[in-house]
């Protein structure tokens, strides 16, 4: 790297306070920037010769993360965003395995044949071996799933077998299936966030119903009852009105931004003050954290960074247009997103809710193997 880049680097981790990428947009539940007809379309007349493994470089950053975190702080927790492909070696990796194996060996891999052999299911010697990535799933506590009560959906047994902890954002279309959802959950010792009309989720605490109050201390996610994503503060006037909204309220995990307003840091003191539900016990207080995307914000225009510049800022997030997409395991990438991410455990939050980890799909799509 060269002395410039090193200080520019320098400047940002110095100049941006807050966390990487922090943002109330949510995969799942925002659609700023769909996929255009380009990237849809996307065709490869040169296969390259090596691929990435993006889902096991995501793998490998969540594990650092989560690493350092607990070594810092044993009982930090870490929830993560979607990714149940991540919680084990896939086809598609298998797939890959093979396809750069051929490249290196030149053999021909315009012709898919040469994958057939690994179109089998893992034998007992995979799994002996490390098929299933024992690292990831050890260094998770939870992970947050879209929809999963109000639309149901294929759930990975490595959820129940690990024991993660499950936690459901869902969007309800009627009362009825509100209820249900809560029921479903609490039935299956799972927490969810119901809720019917998406203009009001993530921005209100107080007066909503606390499924499953109680008056018991929550040191861990496998120990909370309820939760609540308190992610857009759009609608308090001041920082005090937001820290005292969630003093007041019962929930056993609240989730945040780290920034109020997008732009003032709430302190290790802050924190401190909201870790107490109304009843006086004990509660989590989780900070959202982006793994792959980047605030896109006057700063960086100022230094001239956007998409494309530098390299590794690939694309306008899918669900923000305050964000970037980065190549996540750039070198560049990782210093900024470990520095930021030490403000995180620096502030005394109790965890960390890691979002962006879908963005793997969308390198995985711009160099389809097949």
């Amino acid at each position: 790297m060269s002395l410039r880049s090193s200080l520019i680097i320098t400047g940002i981790l110095t100049a941006l306070a807050f966390p990487a990428g922090a943002d109330t947009g949510l995969y799942g539940f925002n659609q700023e920037n769909p996929y255009t007809y380009a990237e849809d379309i996307l065709s490869i007349d040169v296969p390259p010769r090596h691929i990435v493994n993006y889902r096991e470089q995501m793998r490998d950053n969540l594990i650092s993360l989560s690493r350092y975190a607990k070594n810092k702080n044993k009982n930090f927790q870490i929830i993560v965003h979607g990714g149940q492909e991540l919680l084990s070696k896939s086809l598609w990796e298998r797939h890959l395995e093979g396809y750069n194996e051929a490249r290196e060996k030149e053999t021909n891999a315009e012709d898919p044949s040469f994958l057939t052999k690994l179109k089998q299911p893992a034998s007992e010697a995979d799994v002996a071996s490390g098929y299933r990535d024992k690292a990831y799933t050890q260094n998770i506590d939870a992970i947050v799933l879209n929809n999963q009560f109000c639309r149901p959906q294929e759930i990975s047994p490595i959820i129940r077998n690990e024991n993660i902890k499950l936690i459901s954002i869902d969007h309800c279309p009627n009362g009825k299936a509100f209820d249900k959802a809560v029921e479903d959950a609490v039935a299956t010792d799972s927490l969810t966030y119901p809720f019917i009309n998406k203009d009001e989720a993530f921005k209100h605490i107080v007066g909503q119903p606390v499924i499953n109050e109680n008056a018991k201390n929550i040191y861990n996610v496998q120990d909370a009852q309820n939760v609540s994503f308190l992610l857009n503060d759009s609608e308090y006037e001041s920082k005090e009105n937001f820290i005292d909204d969630i003093r007041r309220s019962n929930y056993d995990i609240v989730v945040i931004n780290p920034l109020f307003h997008n732009r003032e840091i709430l302190t290790a003191e802050d924190i401190d003050r909201m870790k107490f539900k109304k009843n006086g016990t004990r509660r989590q207080i989780i900070a959202l954290f982006n793994v792959s995307e980047i605030r896109n914000n006057p700063y960086l225009r100022k230094l001239g960074w956007k998409v494309g510049n530098p390299s590794w800022l690939k694309r306008i997030s899918f669900v923000s247009n305050d964000s970037i997409i980065t190549e996540y395991w750039n070198d560049a990438w990782k210093k900024i997103m470990g520095r930021n991410f030490e403000k995180i455990i620096n502030s005394e939050y109790d965890g960390a809710f890691l979002t962006g980890i879908e963005n793997h799909r969308y390198f995985e799509k711009q160099t389809p193997l097949e």
